[in-house]
């Protein structure tokens, strides 16, 4: 059986050449491998980044043609959004690998992802406001989304939000990656029978989508992912407290699997016209605006020894209050706008600080030792860093355009008549400004009498 060999180096269609970094670790998707590269050459075309800089290099899983399909959406998608000179949602595009088909997408390079960034973060005192700030941002990332596709017959949903797929830029911005599943239908009948698996992670996939419902609301189907992934967080941060080491596969384990999607499951799999475009029934479900008790239990434990105790309770409500609209059955209660949602984890935050610093009475006096949220992503060094990349883009341009004029030929010289330096000829004041000055003279000559004989008849009056 011949396999295949990997190449060394990469060309984009721009003609650019990319070469993966030694000893960087290769992050392997269902769908995809990215791995971590460096342009070869001179900047081309929209493949600006100088020499060296690091990319993401995203692959198709060679063989896998539901690989090759998703890549060819997410490409077409991704060089929509390119075309926009304000910052992107997204991770930015800078060249595709493959010719006539798309094998490759060579993107902006982000370090992390929110669920390695939350592991990492667990043991902060002020880890909970922080998600809460960082989920607000992520929502105003998925809004963006909504809002660049509104001119189309309907929003276009992401419909695949998940920890994995949300990315922290090296510039410190919430980015959204992975749009090729976004208009994958379900499976029909015969493939989930044989294999119960749809190609979104179930974990975070909204249940019209999973079961190929009417989508009357297609903003709300990323509402309930990222609920499900707050949840998941939660629930990642309740296993850590408690020493179990987390799954290889982490936030797609189903131990991060809400039980609101195993209700799912259980009322919606055997349903014979599953698969169907139809609504959603919430009435088969005991209470389909509200999270199960199991749910509603692990985030009041997720969030004990957390926060400030005398907090806990008041904290849990509101959070619960977030994922039971973000989370309904019935998509017309949920969020409808990410942009609503993004307000909501605003306003737990803006609560957090003033639990955390006054408790729960408003009117007590701050503690001592209040904990605020450290804007680290928007800290001056990132600015710094963002401006030094924008200054890079700027020489490079700079020097292209010298390059480019000191290419082009001299000018020829054109001998030029001598001319013979006239004797200049001083103006005098034209004529009409002697008689000007003439009336002014003989006007004030004039007031100057009238002013006199004023004066003489008034001195003459007490004589009369």
């Amino acid at each position: 059986m011949a396999t295949a060999t990997l190449p060394l180096v990469w060309t984009g269609r721009t003609g650019r050449r990319y070469a993966p970094v030694e000893g960087a670790r290769l992050r392997r998707g269902g769908m995809a491998t990215v791995r971590k590269v460096v342009p070869k050459d001179a900047p081309v075309a929209r493949s600006v980044t100088p020499e060296g800089t690091p990319l993401a290099l995203k692959l198709w899983n060679e063989g896998d043609e539901a690989s090759l399909d998703q890549l060819q959406r997410e490409s077409a998608i991704l060089q929509q959004i390119a075309e926009r000179d304000s910052e992107l949602p997204c991770p930015r595009l800078y060249d595709v690998i493959g010719e006539p088909l798309v094998t490759g997408l060579v993107m902006e390079w982000c370090p992390m992802h929110l669920a390695r960034w939350w592991a990492e973060r667990l043991d902060d005192p002020d880890a909970f406001g922080r998600l809460m700030a960082t989920m607000a941002e992520v929502a105003r990332r998925v809004s963006d989304y909504h809002v660049f596709f509104a001119y189309a017959a309907e929003v276009a949903a992401h419909g695949d939000l998940k920890p994995s797929n949300i990315l922290l830029s090296s510039e410190g911005r919430w980015l959204i990656s992975d749009f090729g599943t976004a208009q994958v239908a379900a499976p029909d009948d015969a493939s989930w029978d044989e294999t119960r698996q749809v190609v979104a992670t179930e974990n975070f996939l909204a249940p019209e989508v999973l079961f190929n419902a009417k989508k009357r609301h297609p903003a709300a189907i990323d509402t309930w992912s990222l609920g499900a992934t707050v949840f998941a967080l939660l629930r990642m941060r309740r296993l850590a407290a408690d020493k179990v080491e987390l799954p290889k596969n982490g936030t797609h384990s189903p131990r991060f699997r809400t039980q609101r999607m195993s209700q799912v499951h259980q009322v919606y799999a055997q349903d014979p016209r599953r698969f169907r475009e139809r609504d959603l029934d919430p009435d088969a479900f005991p209470d389909p605006l509200r999270l199960p008790e199991e749910d509603r239990r692990d985030v009041r434990d997720a969030l004990v020894g957390f926060v400030p105790p005398d907090s806990e309770q008041v904290l849990a409500d509101a959070l619960l209050d977030i994922l039971d609209r973000s989370m309904s059955i019935d998509p017309a209660h949920r969020f409808t706008s990410c942009r609503d949602l993004a307000a909501a984890f605003e306003q737990l935050t803006r609560l957090y600080l003033q639990v955390s610093t006054n408790g729960t009475d408003p009117g007590a006096p701050p503690r001592e030792t209040s904990e605020q949220i450290r804007r680290d992503r928007d800290s001056e060094a990132l600015r710094a860093e963002r401006l030094a990349r924008e200054n890079s883009k700027l020489q490079l341009r700079l020097d292209e355009l010298m390059a480019r004029m000191e290419a082009l030929p001299a000018p020829v010289a054109v001998p030029t008549p001598a001319v013979v330096a006239a004797e200049p000829v001083r103006a005098g004041p034209p004529a009409w400004s002697t008689s000007v000055g003439l009336v002014a003279v003989l006007g004030l000559q004039v007031i100057t009498l009238l002013v006199l004989i004023v004066v003489l008849v008034l001195a003459l009056l007490p004589l009369a």
